[in-house]
């Protein structure tokens, strides 16, 4: 994954292939997400911050299950992470002791952006 990845989400143009290049991208991003265990992040902020995880993990992993489609709880969920996922990734990029939870979670917010896109 490129270190720059998370900071913009390019959202593919309208076309017959959007939804599919979305749904690859998202399944790329979610496989670079998974095999690590929680990054180190600030102490004051790692419960908020798991239950963010927790939250987005059930939401990819159900768009992606099946098929790039989402329900309207799950959209609800992801509009709701958003502006905690920009917050967490505005904390975490003030130091380079959290270099993994920068990476992971400006993953999860390309995510949510990409799924949310795939809905529009």
């Amino acid at each position: 994954m490129r270190e720059d990845r998370f900071v913009t989400t390019l959202i593919p143009p309208p076309g017959p292939d959007r939804h599919r290049a979305i749904v690859s991208e998202v399944a790329l991003l979610w496989a670079a997400h998974q095999p690590g265990p929680f990054p180190d992040v600030p102490f004051d902020d790692s419960h908020d911050l798991a239950y963010l995880d927790f939250n987005m993990a059930g939401c990819v992993m159900t768009y992606l299950k099946n098929g790039g489609v989402t329900s309207p709880s799950h959209t609800d969920v992801l509009r709701d992470c958003l502006p905690e996922l920009r917050a967490a990734v505005a904390l975490l990029a003030r130091s380079a002791e959290y270099r993994e939870g920068l990476r992971a979670f400006g993953g999860l917010l390309a995510m949510a952006e990409l799924i949310l896109a795939d809905e529009a």
